[in-house]
């Protein structure tokens, strides 16, 4: 197995809207920066009236998490029966690469093939809270069951509020997530913010904890510099 070996057979799905152009950009350079080559992005173009305001909570916030579970189902179900695909990593526009640490993916693998109990994987936030930001999901003989989870976050997500609903996705997520065998990525391997658990093991950034666009390009640029 070569260090990489978990990314050439892994499918990564992203999602972005233009508002975040920037971002989406430095993301999917820190991709094929570490080598990847199959990645499943969509770009996706909303209503102009949803785009008069950005942000956390705004409804063009709302209405982008939701289609990122649906553009993350529409993907496993074109794929799911591709054999190279051994993994689909979800991965927000908002996550950069470390790539001095590629060698760890291959000890990240280790762990996630050797937790035979557990078909999906998420960071950590909060005690037992799972963040959606960044997920691994096997594609393994449960991959319907982990479509059809998505398929009932989306259909709870439609039909209840945004009050219910104040952390998009992630608050379904977490609601329902008993139904799921998960588990989570351990710390060492994500930065979080402005948090390094480990330097030498870290294999992505989250840019969290910020105002805007803006403000997540300074934290990056940030952390960029302490590799």
């Amino acid at each position: 197995m070569t260090s990489a070996d978990i990314l050439n057979k892994s499918l990564f799905i992203c999602y972005s809207t233009p508002n975040y152009s920037k971002l989406t950009e430095l993301c999917l350079k820190s991709l094929t920066d570490i080598g990847v080559k199959n990645i499943e992005h969509l770009l996706d173009y909303p209503d102009q009236s949803l785009m008069e305001k950005t942000g956390f909570q705004s409804d063009l916030w709302y209405y982008s998490t939701n289609q990122k579970m649906v553009h993350l189902v529409n993907s496993l179900k074109k794929y799911k029966s591709n054999t190279e695909y051994k993994y689909f990593v979800l991965c927000d526009c908002d996550i950069i690469f470390i790539k001095k640490n590629i060698a760890e993916w291959q000890n990240l693998e280790i762990i996630l093939r050797n937790d035979t109990n557990k078909d999906i994987f998420y960071m950590k936030e909060y005690a037992s809270d799972v963040n959606t930001g960044f997920v691994i999901i096997k594609n393994n003989e449960n991959i319907d069951n982990i479509i059809h989870f998505y398929e009932e976050a989306i259909h709870l997500f439609q039909n209840s509020s945004k009050l219910t609903n104040k952390y998009g996705d992630q608050s379904v997520v977490n609601r329902i997530k008993h139904k799921i065998r998960y588990g989570f990525i351990p710390n060492e391997y994500v930065i979080w913010g402005e948090k390094i658990y480990n330097k030498h093991k870290s294999l992505f950034h989250h840019a969290v904890c910020c105002k805007d666009v803006d403000d997540k390009i300074v934290q990056i640029n940030k952390i960029q510099s302490a590799f």
